[in-house]
């Protein structure tokens, strides 16, 4: 476990905005690099300002200067090197990678051709259906040589059904020197309401929406905290309040300020949003969706309902606001579950996992 490895992820592309799966890929590349081992991230960039009408070459440039700058939104380490397929020499200025991870379907296949002779490995994030068939994402957890690592366990099941190869399980984590309660959760305005907006229609936030209507007419009282990578959706009231591209410090501040966090996924690999509310104390109320499962269990620290049943949702937040007490037991709960999922656990399995699989 002490042998230092240089260790490359393969991204898709550089982002301007938060997104929970290259979130997790750059908390693993700060801790390796914190442990005293070298890290590099490879954009792969291919589909980056394809839409703008600019010439190639002002393309490229612009492409390497972005992903020198980015991502803004997240505090990563400065000896990880950065490097984007488009500059000239790329493989040069990486880390003499040991081991590459691709993190998602679509750069499985650029991971294994760009890099024929290095052990490999693949962190699967999430059933990745929106951009491939089925037929086509089974195909990717069976490349020759690699490792599956997955982050839940009806991740890990799944990709077990669909492959030989050997895959494993390291359960997502969160940094809980950040996500922590600053605000008292008994002291906590009973009619504040947290959630995120999401544009796409796998993260269910028409439901949410939805509810959040029926709790206004029932209590005028209802205060909405709102975030998102997104311009927010149109004809938003001004009892909700939105903040776009929040940083992760805002994001704190928001799940610190609110008593209740709605979460209305259809499905997603496991959710960082709702462990991070827990983990700040607030109570979540969520869809019961397969990612969830790893951390929320109905009635013990959070309240779970079917999926698309924004009333059922609003019923759930209801049954809060009328009974305190149930919230505060619900909320120290879902704190408590939360202290099981650090990044000691996390980054000590996945090192462990690497370095024996040579």
């Amino acid at each position: 476990m002490n042998k230092k490895i240089n260790i490359c992820f393969v991204l898709p592309r550089y982002v301007n905005h938060p997104i929970g799966g290259y979130k997790i890929v750059f908390e693993y590349a700060n801790k390796f690099v914190q442990h005293g081992n070298k890290v590099s991230i490879l954009f792969l960039n291919y589909e980056s300002l394809k839409k703008r009408n600019i010439p190639n070459f002002l393309r490229r440039i612009l492409i390497n200067s972005f992903t020198r700058i980015e991502p803004s939104w997240f505090k990563l380490d400065p000896k990880i090197k950065k490097v984007s397929l488009t500059q000239k020499n790329w493989k040069s200025k990486l880390e003499n990678p040991d081991i590459v991870i691709a993190t998602g379907a679509t750069t499985v296949k650029y991971t294994n051709d760009l890099f024929p002779n290095i052990k490999k490995g693949y962190l699967i994030q999430e059933l990745e259906t929106a951009f491939m068939s089925k037929d086509s994402l089974f195909k990717t957890y069976n490349y020759s040589g690699f490792i599956n690592i997955t982050i839940s366990k009806w991740l890990f099941n799944l990709v077990k059904r669909h492959t030989n190869n050997p895959t494993y399980y390291v359960q997502n984590a969160i940094d809980l020197n950040i996500y922590k309660i600053f605000n008292s959760i008994k002291e906590r305005n009973i009619f504040s309401v947290g959630m995120l907006y999401h544009e796409a229609p796998y993260k269910g936030t028409k439901y949410a929406l939805e509810a959040i209507k029926v709790l206004k007419n029932k209590y005028p009282q209802l205060h909405v905290k709102m975030f998102g990578a997104y311009p927010p959706p149109n004809n938003l009231p001004n009892w909700v309040e939105y903040t776009q591209n929040a940083t992760q410090d805002q994001t704190v501040d928001i799940y610190n300020s609110v008593s209740i966090f709605l979460n209305s996924p259809i499905k997603e690999g496991f959710g960082l949003t709702g462990l991070e509310a827990m983990a700040c104390g607030a109570t979540l109320v969520s869809t019961d969706y397969m990612g969830v499962k790893e951390y929320a269990i109905n009635n013990k620290n959070a309240l779970l309902s079917p999926i698309k049943d924004s009333k059922k949702l609003a019923e759930n937040v209801s049954i809060l606001i009328e009974n305190n007490a149930q919230r505060i037991k619900l909320a120290e709960n879902g704190y408590n579950s939360a202290q099981n999922f650090s990044w000691v656990n996390a980054y000590t399995k996945m090192k462990k996992i690497i370095s024996d699989s040579d």
